[in-house]
């Protein structure tokens, strides 16, 4: 990993015009994660910090993703025959067929000789003839096309080892008949891309026309900002191909900027697990060690002791399996317990989420979930969000003046945990109070 003084310069190149000629950050060592960036000046609370281009950008292909939309333009294309003409089977529009962006790539997957997904099965009109992991490689194949300070710039990123990296090019390779893979070198250059994009990465909305997708870019400078659970800078992003970071607060000369790597009102439990399993480590921020989070409760339930109506939290921080104590009684339960409890609530609201109208969403809230889960919760914290920002967005779907004091009631509640959590002016308030950002 390069350093400090390395990183720098070569973030420097990347960042071009964009590089402003007295930054109010720069790169140095950090006590938290090896390098950070770091407030050269003090910084006010909605200043720009900076803003960065994409590296490179691709397809994020998860589960769910909508594979008929061009990997260059990303416009959305025909339901059908939307392969580029060239024969590389990537998904890709005439236009963009013939392009200097798409020529490279477009003779290396045709070199590598992709396998026809058709062939063999005997209802083909209903099987998409894009693999998703040969398409989410392709953001990797990219950084081998870039010039030279680039290239130099994701080789200095961290990259964690999982398996599991491992385990998605090898899914890859079985899309092609002649991936590279006794190429050990190219192998090793490839699987320590996957690395990065996988630890790095960011997963940000482009809309075109009516279309929207998510893109996967890499921000070199936005990840080398290191986790904190209540972040002092929040970052939004242009439309995929541009992150804006902006202080979220006060931050002094010489304090490390940070950022979040999850979701900030998830619960203490649930952002352990997701930056145990994700990021290999556990956050011991102010936060992660206050089992109440800032009197905000987002990880309470409903004690399950016989007469008692009082709600329970984790005993214990920065565990994975934590007792709990209700905080009236003082009863304390397994965890296994009461994960099977979270579980439950978790489950039950995302069917609902998933599968309800907004009205019905409302109705859900506010006459069910207060049987079995706590107001603070952060699971029914994510339904009101989710009303909200179904709510806010075009629709042809009517709402009463009830529904609308409703989101409006959603909104002052989350807003007053953030304030509780000290967010200030997360990108997350601004969402939800629509403003600009």
């Amino acid at each position: 990993m390069a350093t400090p003084a390395e990183l720098a310069r070569l973030v420097d190149l990347h960042l071009a015009d964009l590089r402003d000629p007295e930054p109010n950050w720069t790169i140095g060592p950090s006590p938290m994660a090896g390098r950070g960036v770091f407030a050269t000046r003090d910084i006010q609370q909605g200043e720009l910090i900076f803003r960065e281009r994409a590296l490179v950008v691709g397809p994020t292909a998860r589960k769910g993703s909508i594979l008929n939309t061009c990997v260059c333009c990303h416009k959305l294309l025909a339901v059908k025959d939307f392969l580029c003409k060239n024969n590389c089977t990537l998904p890709v529009c005439d236009k963009c067929s013939d392009s200097e962006q798409h020529r490279n790539e477009c003779e290396l997957f045709r070199r590598w000789q992709p396998k026809d997904l058709h062939k063999g099965m005997d209802d083909a009109d209903d099987c998409c003839p894009v693999n998703a992991m040969s398409l989410r490689i392709l953001t990797a194949v990219r950084v081998f096309f870039l010039q030279p300070d680039q290239r130099a710039l994701v080789q200095a990123m961290q990259a964690n080892d999982d398996k599991c990296y491992r385990g998605e090019i090898i899914k890859a390779a079985q899309c092609f008949r002649k991936f590279p893979t006794t190429d050990k070198p190219y192998m090793d250059k490839l699987f320590r891309i996957v690395g990065v994009l996988n630890t790095n990465a960011f997963e940000a909305p482009c809309r075109v026309g009516d279309h929207e997708i998510l893109l996967r870019g890499l921000f070199p400078l936005t990840a080398v900002m290191n986790h904190e659970c209540t972040p002092n800078a929040s970052h939004y992003f242009d439309n995929g191909r541009m992150a804006v970071v902006r202080a979220a607060r006060f931050i002094p000369q010489g304090g490390e900027v940070t950022t979040t790597y999850t979701k900030i009102l998830w619960s203490n439990l649930t952002r352990c697990i997701f930056l145990k399993m994700t990021k290999n480590f556990i956050c011991d921020c102010k936060r992660c060690n206050d089992n109440t989070e800032n009197g905000t409760y987002l990880s309470a339930l409903f004690c399950r002791e016989q007469g008692c109506k009082g709600i329970v939290i984790p005993v214990q921080t920065k565990t994975l399996q934590p007792d709990w104590r209700c905080l009236t009684c003082e009863t304390v339960f397994p965890h296994s317990k009461m994960a099977r409890y979270q579980d439950f609530a978790l489950n039950t609201i995302n069917n609902r989420i998933n599968a309800c109208s907004v009205s019905d969403m409302i109705t859900f809230i506010n006459e069910m979930c207060p049987r079995f889960c706590p107001p603070s919760n952060y699971v029914l914290v994510e339904a009101k969000l989710n009303v909200i920002w179904r709510m806010s967005r075009p629709t042809t779907e009517e709402f009463t003046e009830e529904q609308i004091k409703c989101k409006d009631r959603y909104r002052a509640e989350l807003l007053e945990l953030l304030e509780k959590l000290g967010a200030g002016d997360c990108t997350l308030k601004k969402l939800i109070t629509e403003e600009n950002l």
